[in-house]
């Protein structure tokens, strides 16, 4: 297969459809379903099944998408280094976030400086859950992502410490103590954040033995914050997934010191470090030097 062959295929199976993908590849739709047909053809098995609302890959289709994230990964690394060779600062950078933390808080100053010293570097932000953040790394699907720690199977470079934090209405009584204990909690409507965050909180009630009173959950940050301003209920949630400057306004949330308290190391990851494309090493780069500066330092205690 070739790589034009390859990325259709990626394209496809990620659009579930050979109209979207044919716009997002910037090539028409029958060029598209020819380098599918030339692939199967090539290959002498079908990677998708057709006839459906969309389309969805075979299950020899699954079996290599990942395989194909990977050799486009290296075909990227490869061109990347040729633009190097000849002092160019051109490129693709593919990150993966787990969510807000990173995503809002982490990620727009390494950004800034990053677009600053290489403007013509085209970056792509695709965010999940840290366990598919972690499985796009693995599969090449991206270069690097934003991930909680601990991590035991991919090279790792660390950002800042995070920790759990409670956030209620400005009305709510819990908004007049200096800090808020876990048991606190439990008297009020609890909402549940989804993701990772989310089951850091669960695990830390088990842990605990006390009950919160559930009426939301697997709520999305910012709905959360709404229904917190709202005075609908109570949550606790990582500091750098709440926005800045939205605390101490009439009707909106304050946020509390958690105790006990509970950290979280946030890091970037890579499949291995000695292998990144030209353009994911200068991320690193502009990451360590504004952690070793103290600008992702926003709430490290």
């Amino acid at each position: 297969m070739t790589s034009a062959q390859l990325q259709a295929f990626v394209t496809v199976a990620q659009a579930k459809s050979f109209t979207t993908a044919a716009l997002l590849l910037g090539i028409s739709q029958s060029a598209v379903s020819h380098a599918i047909k030339s692939a199967e053809k090539e290959l002498g098995v079908s990677l998708f099944m057709r006839g459906k609302a969309e389309i969805v890959p075979t299950e020899f289709g699954e079996k290599i998408l990942a395989k194909a994230h990977s050799v486009l990964g290296l075909f990227e690394s490869i061109k990347q280094t040729a633009n190097e060779t000849k002092n160019m600062q051109q490129g693709i950078l593919k990150i993966g976030s787990f969510g807000p933390s990173f995503s809002t808080r982490l990620l727009p100053t390494i950004l800034r400086e990053y677009q600053r010293i290489h403007p013509n570097i085209k970056v792509y932000v695709e965010e999940g859950e840290d366990h598919l953040v972690k499985e796009w790394i693995a599969n090449r699907k991206v270069d690097l992502g934003c991930i909680i720690m601990p991590e035991q199977e991919l090279d790792h470079i660390y950002l800042t410490t995070d920790k759990l934090a409670v956030v209620v209405s400005e009305e709510h009584p819990l908004a007049a103590k200096s800090a808020v204990e876990l048991q606190d909690l439990c008297q009020f409507p609890f909402i549940l954040t989804e993701g990772t965050t989310g089951k850091m909180v669960l695990e830390l009630f088990k842990r605990s033995s006390f009950f919160p009173n559930i009426q939301y959950n697997n709520i999305q940050i910012m709905s959360m914050l709404s229904m917190v301003s709202s005075g609908v209920g109570v949550s606790v949630t990582a500091e750098l997934s709440i926005p800045i400057g939205n605390q101490g306004k009439v009707g909106s949330y304050v946020v509390k010191p958690l105790i006990p308290i509970v950290k979280r190391e946030i890091s970037l990851a890579v499949q291995n470090i000695h292998h990144l494309s030209p353009a994911a090493q200068a991320f690193v780069k502009v990451a360590k030097k504004l952690q070793r500066a103290g600008k992702l330092k926003h709430l490290e205690t």
